[in-house]
């Protein structure tokens, strides 16, 4: 029987072989030595006995017998070869015995390389069998400035807490998204009882995901368990069964489509609005009416932030009329969010607009529970596709505000006080001190942050002399303060010189229109390898900024023509030369950036003094925030 189990295999290793040489590449087990020519002048360190994945054995660790397989340990020589004897005999031990004797392999960028035992592995992959025991001795590479060394230096971080090897990701980063989702500290030593959980969870997961996606997506079970638990959490995770999470994983299937295709986020400067025809009135028929739910996680009263948003809903139904039902729910906790949404499904609402990113994870988990739900998130730099992100391009006003600050300054020293270091900030910070330099070349803004706890950031700026500050953009109504948008400040008057307009109602009705004329699906079906955003600007009248009058008249005129000019598309702000602070060009002479390097800006323009403040120099209220959309790059002054 063993004999036949050989010959059955070297069939399908010659037919791998000429597979592989037909399309140019090499068909043999690969080499660690030949991989790594300096394999025996790095450092290496004894792992002793573990159990290793046999899908993670990868070649040989020398060139030996290296061509009695082809890749994926498949025997090639004669059956009646001496090989083939041993083979089969090996064979019948390990079905009547098991596996005596562990493998000797050395371990690089967590790939397994075989010193000894060979026919071993060839023998259990053949059984089928999931892992192996082996004595293992670990290669350490040689820094280099990759990702792949990046991401292998967090592996080693992770295994000396866990000591698993199986968990392996592509990406930089992942083992601290990890960490987070399951409540976890790095450094901190998982109990036997931590890792029984985990890697039970693991294993069915794994199972789950081959059975459904297997195949058809090229993501690895490890990245697809980071979405997984993304959406549903690690703590309702752990006793599912291998049924259940195929169920969750059919009903989040686009999610990992859009990961594994790793293509930027669709960013849409305005809803589509479909033509009407025949074929879209049959088959697509779009509603007659559409009712929209808002959740706001404070009071409009309170809010500058709710405030506007309720301006938009109630926008809404003045430009909808009978067509459009709105109800908002006010000072909605994060924790409770996700029930609200549920409710509002039930309710039947058509379309849900969470107006705060701290809302972003009650979308996707309701949007994975309600597949066809129309679920929205005020947000930047979402890359979910079931849940359509929004925001606006308030960089555009930013950019004019530093032009007029700039103009009216009498030193070349400008404020701008920042709250919450997240994706986004540095974009209208550094849009600021660009229309700034524009205007005087020698304009420096001095940053300073209003979430840094025990800092007045307005006694900050009048300690240096600094009277012409941007501060928050949006004041809530019983908000007695005018240091609001852009404004002058001495012995405690405060003159407003201008401000941003945030025109949410735009883009809510551009939204509604897309789905009363059947857009939205379309919109959906086009970009289905896409998280899909909507970032509308000036063009639309999303965006605007009130002047007042007390500005020069030259002034005045500079403003309207960048408004015009940007509001066309004939000015960008982003142009290069840019440099960062550390005088290093990050945008090259007439280069433009793109709207997705403008969001995923992470450092600050070299006329700024300041910096991007870590996570624990933050009050609680904007750890909550940053801890969804920080910035992970710290920008140093």
């Amino acid at each position: 029987m063993s004999m036949e189990d050989y010959i059955a295999a070297r069939k399908e290793g010659i037919k791998q072989l000429h597979a592989l040489e037909s399309r140019g590449q090499d068909p043999y087990l690969p080499v660690l030595a030949e991989l790594v020519p300096k394999l025996n002048q790095m450092a290496q360190v004894p792992l002793g006995l573990v159990q290793i994945g046999l899908d993670q054995i990868e070649g040989t660790a020398t060139k030996g017998r290296t061509t009695a397989f082809a890749r994926g340990f498949l025997p090639l020589l004669e059956q009646d070869s001496e090989f083939a004897t041993k083979w089969s005999i090996l064979y019948d031990g390990i079905v009547e015995d098991g596996l005596r004797q562990p493998i000797v392999a050395l371990e690089y960028y967590n790939r397994f390389y075989i010193v000894e035992g060979n026919k071993r592995v060839s023998v259990m992959r053949r059984l089928d069998a999931v892992n192996i025991e082996a004595n293992v001795t670990r290669v350490l590479p040689e820094a280099e400035d990759s990702e792949r060394y990046r991401v292998y230096q967090e592996f080693l971080s992770f295994y000396a807490d866990t000591k698993l090897n199986f968990i392996v990701f592509s990406r930089e980063g992942s083992y601290e998204r990890l960490y987070k989702l399951i409540g976890k500290t790095p450094g901190e030593k998982w109990t036997p009882e931590d890792l029984f959980d985990f890697q039970s969870c693991f294993y069915r997961f794994q199972q789950a995901y081959a059975a459904r996606l297997g195949g058809e997506i090229p993501m690895s079970a490890c990245d697809a368990l980071l979405i997984y638990l993304e959406v549903f959490g690690y703590n309702n995770s752990v006793e599912k069964t291998p049924n259940e999470f195929e169920q969750d994983i059919e009903h989040i299937r686009s999610e990992f489509v859009v990961a594994a295709a790793n293509k930027p986020a669709a960013l849409l400067s305005q809803p589509t609005e479909a033509k009407p025809g025949f074929l879209q009135s049959v088959w697509h028929k779009p509603p007659q009416t559409v009712r929209c739910a808002f959740l706001y996680n404070r009071s409009p009263q309170d809010s500058g932030w709710s405030y506007w948003h309720e301006l938009g809903r109630k926008a809404l139904e003045d430009t909808f009329g009978s067509r459009v039902e709105t109800v908002c729910r006010e000072c909605v906790a994060q924790e409770d969010a996700q029930e609200v949404i549920e409710r509002f499904i039930e309710d039947g609402y058509d379309v849900i607009f969470a107006a705060s990113p701290v809302f972003l994870d009650a979308c996707i988990r309701q949007c994975a529970i309600h597949p066809n739900a129309k679920i929205l998130n005020c947000s930047v730099l979402a890359s979910y596709h079931n849940v359509r992100s929004y925001y606006l391009r308030v960089y555009e006003a930013k950019f004019i505000l530093g032009a007029i600050a700039a103009s009216l300054s009498e030193t070349d020293e400008i404020g701008y006080i920042a709250d919450y270091p997240i994706y986004g900030t540095p974009t209208s910070i550094n849009a600021f001190a660009l229309g700034a330099q524009m205007v005087n070349p020698r304009a420096q803004i001095v940053l300073e942050w209003s979430t840094l706890p025990g800092h007045s950031p307005e006694a900050a700026l009048a300690a240096r002399g600094v009277h012409i500050i941007s501060s928050r953009d949006i004041s809530a109504p019983h908000l007695e303060s005018r240091a609001f948008g852009l404004y002058h400040e001495q012995d405690g008057v405060i003159s407003n010189l201008a401000m941003p307009v945030w025109g949410w109602g735009k883009l809510y009705e551009g939204i509604v229109r897309s789905i009363l004329t059947g857009a939205w699906n379309d919109e959906g079906e086009h970009n289905a390898d896409r998280a899909m955003n909507y970032y509308m600007g000036m063009s639309t009248d999303a965006i605007d900024l009130i002047c007042s009058q007390r500005l020069p008249v030259r002034t005045r005129r500079l403003v309207d023509l960048l408004h015009e000019r940007i509001r066309a598309g004939a000015f960008l702000p982003f142009v290069g030369p840019i440099a960062d602070q550390s005088g290093q060009i990050r945008v090259e002479a007439d280069v433009a950036l793109t709207p997705q390097e403008i969001i995923r800006m992470d450092y600050l323009a070299d006329n700024i003094v300041g910096r991007i403040p870590s996570m624990d120099e933050l009050n609680d209220v904007a750890k909550g925030l940053v801890s969804l959309q920080g910035i992970r790059a710290a920008t140093k002054e």
